[in-house]
């Protein structure tokens, strides 16, 4: 009911005729991000104006399974943020994290924020493809550059044009590729493999990885000037262990997802179940906790998860814990005690 002028903070002579992101300010959810065209009509005064609220959800193609941020850690919120703020430049950015946090979803949430969302969100994972193949994976070859390239193929930087090219796990790319990668931002232009011509191409990086890439650099095996072209914003993705908060919220979302792909009506979640959760590490952060609730909805046969759906390990964790704490204790005080044998026999 409000008007649209006042709704969109600008003049109706000013609305976009080119489909453009913006952000607005509702009454009833505050500031959002809208995709709006205004274009104007035809022999009378007045524009017809379309706009769409730009969701913050997302399609993982991975699993095939609907995919959003869940948090309620203040330290998360103050990432995604974050992120609503940089998603819509050319800004590369650098994602650091333990394996598991959710640098994956955290990236493609930045390409479906961004003006490039209709366009490819390419990956490569510099880890799990051979330092041999790595090269012709990412830029490509032509046919003749080596023996069985029968034909012209793209790599991953070209099929990207346009959209966001996502390189995870860059630590374990090799000093090689670092310097082609660092020559591919500065000049937005790379070759084929075996090839003479120079393409253009106009990609944003976002690159992950679970190491220290700081510490790379002082023993040689990253590129500085890589480093500090690709975290021009850098985001460090907390642990699962430390955002717990987080935990109910990710095991109702996973039970929902499973619940679906398994067909099965989970109608509840014991407080034990949940107790048992909120006191583990989760050395493996949210990847581990998908995969326990996977099984836990699996196993459930009467539509609860229950205690004996867990792994053994993750029930017997809290008392293997306080266990190690005791003995730690004890040997500690034997310790203190030596020393104070020791002190007294010297008169110390």
């Amino acid at each position: 009911g409000m008007n649209i002028e006042v709704l969109l903070n600008k003049k109706l002579s000013e609305l976009p005729t080119n489909r453009e992101d913006i952000f607005i300010e509702t009454p009833a959810i505050g500031k959002v991000k809208v995709s709006l065209v205004a274009t104007p009509i035809k022999n009378y005064k007045g524009r017809l104006i379309s706009f769409y609220i730009v969701p913050e959800c997302m399609i993982s193609n991975d699993n095939l399974t609907k995919t959003r941020l869940v948090s309620k850690s203040p330290v998360m919120n103050y990432i995604i943020d974050m992120v609503k703020t940089v998603a819509d430049t050319n800004a590369n950015i650098l994602l650091e994290g333990e394996s598991g946090t959710g640098k994956n979803v955290l990236a493609k949430y930045i390409h479906n924020l961004s003006s490039r969302r209709d366009k490819p969100f390419i990956k490569i994972n510099c880890a799990a493809i051979p330092e041999n193949l790595l090269e012709s994976e990412l830029f490509g070859y032509v046919k003749g550059a080596f023996t069985g390239a029968i034909k012209d193929k793209p790599g991953k930087v070209e099929l990207a044009d346009k959209g966001t090219l996502f390189l995870d796990e860059i630590g374990e790319l090799p000093i090689y590729l670092q310097s082609k990668i660092l020559h591919l931002i500065q000049e937005k232009e790379f070759e084929r493999l075996g090839d003479v011509k120079t393409r253009k191409v106009d990609i944003r990086i976002i690159a992950a990885t679970n190491k220290e890439l700081s510490n790379l650099v002082k023993e040689g095996r990253f590129r500085e000037d890589l480093y500090y072209r690709l975290k021009v914003i850098s985001i460090k993705v907390p642990a699962l262990r430390e955002r717990k908060e987080d935990i109910p919220f990710l095991i109702n979302h996973f039970v929902e997802i499973f619940s679906e792909n398994y067909k099965k009506k989970i109608k509840k979640i014991s407080p034990e179940v949940i107790k048992i959760l909120l006191d583990y590490e989760f050395p493996g952060n949210i990847r581990e906790l998908e995969n326990i609730i996977e099984r836990a909805v699996i196993l459930s046969e009467n539509g609860t998860i229950e205690k004996e759906h867990l792994p053994e390990e993750i029930i017997d964790y809290k008392k293997r814990k306080e266990n190690m704490l005791s003995k730690n204790n004890i040997e500690s005080i034997s310790e203190k005690e030596k020393i104070i044998e020791v002190l007294k026999k010297t008169n110390g």
